[in-house]
């Protein structure tokens, strides 16, 4: 049978998307890009804000809509990640004709609920966590033909508890791999032809197993054989530790580069969100990651509007964007979430305020990426070759500091590939960089 899946959310996400392209590929069935030709449709959701939740639901009901007019009555829907653990058998009354709902932690089931719904017309709800490490469902044992980038996690889950936050509840609780397991697939995907590794984690830098913290891990991965680079994400600025910052400018694949998630600016609205840092703790992670690697680009999540936030507490959050300096930034308006303390707190900042203070969030920020983009005119970057770009011949990649770079080459793309070039900027534009071979 062909399968179709839709993703929303995060790389985490999309590598569990990949996952279970895996799993179903397996089992015999086929990977299809058109959800008309698929019998088995998979929306992957996300529910970190209320609008991604309604864009996965709103996916379901419009693929469900060629069952209940009799079209599509063999086609099989499902929905799976996050919002499906949320809401687990509820979703049968939110939309009937959904056929199966499958949380993260039970991918691995997909082939046999598929098989039962094929012997019986029923619906099937599984959610839940698994126990133990996370060993048997976080890998990917290919990747397509040309692929040079790919996602390893290497921890799932989460037990932070800030209080705006869903993850744990969906995600379940902090479970590590061990790291001869991570090598060993990390090896596997470098034998296939993968260049760049992103570790992904929802606390990615509070890795511990066997002993070993996440700056061994991080050494570990730099001793591989034929990787070029290393990236994570998302880290949590409360386990930047030295040892962490200190890996930047000193291991070979590790990219220039880092997300590193500050939320607010306020002292007051970070400990009201249970961070567990202080403005003065993030910007002396900062200054040790600039210290270690001056020429580091850094981006950042940012909640507006978050209950009680005074404007005073809003122009701290300025002030700290002005500080920093970001690569980029994505900010979002406060959503609150069931099953988190802030869900129940009354949502005091109104929708006109709160559209007012990102609007000069987003501004600065475009203000900071505007000016790092305008200081690497005339530069020249290391890209690794991803694809074609949407110009004649040209082609497009990434430069260690996560640019887009775009540049003409006379070579095919099939040749250029998977290649680390160097690229002379010579324009630059609003979401990438332009140049020439070098």
């Amino acid at each position: 049978m062909k399968f179709y899946i839709k993703t929303f959310g995060c790389q985490m996400n999309v590598h569990d998307s990949r996952r279970i392209e895996e799993i179903l590929s397996n089992a015999g069935h086929v990977a299809t890009n058109e959800p008309g030709d698929a019998q088995i449709a998979l929306v992957n959701s996300c529910t970190i804000r209320q609008k991604p939740w309604h864009k996965a639901i709103s996916e379901t009901g419009r693929l469900r809509k060629g069952k209940i007019s009799g079209r599509d009555k063999q086609l099989l829907v499902g929905l799976v990640g996050c919002v499906a653990q949320q809401e687990g058998d509820n979703i049968f009354d939110l939309l009937s004709h959904v056929d199966f709902v499958v949380s993260p932690d039970n991918y691995s089931q997909l082939p046999g609920i598929i098989d039962n719904l094929l012997k019986e017309k029923t619906q099937i709800a599984v959610t839940g966590f698994s126990e133990g490490r996370a060993e048997d469902f976080l890998s990917i044992e290919r990747v397509a033909q040309g692929e040079v980038t790919a996602f390893v996690t290497i921890m799932k889950g989460c037990q932070e508890r800030c209080k705006y936050c869903i993850v744990p509840t969906v995600r379940g609780p902090e479970r590590h791999r061990g790291a001869e397991q991570i090598l060993h697939e990390i090896r596997n995907l470098v034998a296939s032809g993968v260049k760049e590794i992103t570790l992904l984690g929802q606390k990615v830098n509070a890795y511990q197993a066997d002993g070993l913290r996440f700056s061994d891990l991080l050494k570990m991965i730099d001793e591989v054989a034929g990787l070029e680079r290393l990236r994570f994400t998302s880290p949590h600025p409360r386990h930047m530790t030295p040892d962490v910052t200190d890996c930047f400018g000193q291991l070979r694949t590790l990219c220039e580069a880092i997300h590193l998630p500050v939320q607010s600016g306020s002292n007051a609205t970070l400990k009201r969100m249970g961070r567990r840092y202080t403005r003065e703790d993030y910007l002396a992670v900062v200054a040790r990651l600039k210290q270690a690697c001056p020429e580091i680009s850094i981006s950042t999540d940012l909640i507006i509007g978050y209950p009680g936030e005074t404007e005073a507490e809003f122009e701290q959050t300025l002030s700290l964007i002005e500080e920093v300096g970001y690569s980029a930034a994505f900010s979002f308006k406060f959503s609150p979430r069931p099953f988190t303390p802030a869900g129940k707190l009354d949502d005091d900042v109104s929708e006109e305020e709160k559209s007012r203070r990102l609007a000069n969030v987003h501004a600065l920020v475009n203000q900071q990426e505007k000016s790092f983009r305008d200081n690497l005119r005339n530069s020249v970057l290391e890209v690794l070759v991803e694809g074609e770009g949407r110009m004649d011949r040209q082609l497009t990649g990434r430069a260690r500091n996560y640019q887009i770079v775009n540049f003409v080459s006379a070579q095919s793309i099939n040749e250029m590939v998977g290649k680390l070039v160097n690229v002379r900027v010579t324009e630059v534009h609003p979401n990438s960089l332009e140049g020439e071979l070098v």
